[in-house]
């Protein structure tokens, strides 16, 4: 998802990935989640709003505005993304 400062620097990184779109675009991210570990990892990322004490700067903030995250869960959804979800689809 996010870089770590021990990571090399050709390690995937969503959050820049997205940011690379600048403002005023829309965009739809998907992501699977096959477990609970996995949901916890996405939490920070799915909020209303970021977290400033998550990054070092408010240029390297994700602000959400015209952006879409489609979560698929494949476990039961953990309280951490039910409570930030805006709609949820259960199947089954």
């Amino acid at each position: 998802m996010m870089r770590s400062l021990y990571d090399s620097r050709d390690t995937p990184n969503l959050r820049d990935d997205i940011l690379k779109f600048g403002k005023n675009t829309h965009t739809v991210v998907e992501m699977c989640c096959e477990g609970l570990d996995a949901q916890l990892q996405i939490r920070e990322m799915i909020e209303d709003s970021p977290s400033m004490t998550a990054f070092s700067s408010a240029k390297s903030a994700l602000y959400k505005e015209g952006l879409f995250f489609f979560v698929y869960c494949a476990d039961e959804i953990s309280p951490e993304v039910r409570s930030r979800a805006s709609l949820i689809l259960e199947v089954g």
